[in-house]
């Protein structure tokens, strides 16, 4: 597993987690939910090592996080940030194939090659794979992006489970490609039963793909469950101050839909104005 176990993370005055206690097992698909500024993005940092909590621990498969190697860290879990600032003119193929680095000592160049083409098609990119990254646009970098961090930990790491680490995927998407990005995730936890944390805004997505839900409020852990036990319309309104009713999807009965109201003029004004 990988495991926050009690952390907190401060900068300078400000509280960005406050002894934060989440587990993301293999095979899972975890959501991370919550309001701007509620710690989401400083959780998956701390994860992935980007930030070091204050206290509290950070572990991965058994093992404290600083103990491993950053070369067996890279092979076992893959993030992918918001955003990937890449100046140079590198061909897409060439910016998914960085994902291969930490294999290069352990995979010849054109097993690298193979995989690589593999999670360009896997990610719908593989008709890009000759243009200039900077050329294209959000939408396409987003993608092209993931099939770097899935060739980067495509192929099993002996007794090692592998983890994937997505920091709102789907904000530059259209509808399509954000269903067809969280199916992919959807899959690789399922069939290499590698865990999936996602941090998204869109409560119905997370609803419809993820085994469980995490919400985050001021830094804390307001709850975390399965989509039915967790999406109610007053944690909703509590979490996210805006109502809403919460039913059924249509298709999947078993997971939740959430409808939000329409608010009238003069609500919009008390909330501006309270």
């Amino acid at each position: 597993m990988l495991i926050a176990d009690r952390i907190s993370l401060q900068i300078g005055a400000k509280v960005l987690l406050d002894e934060v206690s989440l587990a993301l097992h293999p095979g899972e698909v975890l959501a991370v939910l919550g309001p701007n500024g509620a710690g989401k993005s400083s959780l998956l940092r701390s994860l992935s090592g980007e930030l070091s909590p204050q206290s509290g621990t950070l572990s991965l498969n058994g093992r404290p996080l600083p103990a491993w190697y950053p070369g067996q860290v890279a092979r076992m879990r893959g993030v992918l940030p918001q955003s990937s600032a890449l100046a140079f003119r590198f061909s897409v193929r060439e910016v998914v194939l960085m994902g291969r680095s930490p294999h290069r000592k352990t995979h010849g160049h054109a097993r690298n090659l193979a995989i690589t083409a593999q999670a360009l098609a896997l990610t719908d990119t593989a008709h890009l794979a000759e243009r200039i990254y900077t050329t294209l646009s959000g939408g396409e970098r987003q993608r092209v992006q993931l099939a770097r961090v899935l060739a980067q930990i495509w192929e099993p790491c002996g007794e090692w489970h592998r983890y994937l680490l997505l920091d709102e995927p789907t904000s530059a998407l259209d509808l399509a490609h954000q269903h067809a990005v969280l199916a992919i995730a959807r899959r690789f936890a399922d069939t290499q039963n590698t865990g999936v944390l996602a941090i998204l805004h869109d409560l119905n997505l997370a609803a419809l793909y993820a085994d469980r839900i995490a919400v985050l409020q001021h830094g804390r852990l307001a709850a975390v469950g399965t989509p039915a036990q967790v999406l109610t319309g007053e944690l909703i309104r509590r979490v996210f101050a805006y109502p809403v009713s919460v039913g059924s999807h249509p298709l999947y009965p078993e997971r939740p839909l959430t409808i939000p109201h329409m608010l009238r003029r003069a609500d919009t004004a008390g909330r501006e104005n309270g």
